[in-house]
C-alpha cells in the first residue's frame, strides 16, 4: 500500500509514495470516500512528490475521474487540492480536469505549503 491517509480538522490528506498503481488509487479513493467523516470535509490534499513510478491510462483516468461523481454529489462542497511536479502526473491530473466530471474547484501546487496556504484562504 503505497499511500498513507490521515484524516485532518476539516479535511483529508493523502500522500503517495514509491510505485503507485491503478489499484493502489482505486483503493485510496474508496477507503476516502467510503469513510463516515467524508461527507463533513472540506478539502481533500493528495501530496505526489514521493511518487517514484505512476501507472496512469486514459481509460483508467476516466475511471477514477467517474468514481468520484457519487462522492461528490453527496458533499459537493469539497476543495480537490494535489501537490505534483512529474510532468506524468500533471498531465494525469489535466487530463482528469478535463473530462468535466468533477465540477468541485480542483487545484494544482508544487509545494505542500502553497497548496495549504491556498486551502486555508478558501475555508475563510
Amino acid at each position: 500500500m503505497p499511500y498513507k491517509i490521515v484524516w485532518e480538522n476539516a479535511g483529508v490528506y493523502r500522500r503517495y509514495f514509491g510505485d503507485v498503481s491503478i489499484a493502489d488509487r482505486r483503493s485510496s479513493l474508496d477507503l476516502i470516500s467510503g469513510d463516515r467523516r467524508f461527507d463533513e470535509l472540506r478539502y481533500a490534499l493528495t501530496n505526489y512528490l514521493d511518487v517514484q513510478a505512476y501507472e496512469t491510462t486514459p481509460s483508467a483516468t476516466a475511471e477514477i475521474a467517474a468514481m468520484h461523481i457519487g462522492p461528490l454529489f453527496t458533499n459537493p462542497d469539497i476543495l480537490i487540492v494535489a501537490v505534483a511536479q512529474r510532468e506524468d502526473i500533471l498531465s494525469a491530473i489535466t487530463d482528469f480536469q478535463r473530462l468535466g466530471f468533477v465540477r468541485a474547484p480542483y487545484r494544482v501546487f508544487a509545494t505542500e505549503d502553497a497548496a495549504r496556504a491556498w486551502i486555508e484562504q478558501q475555508l475563510r
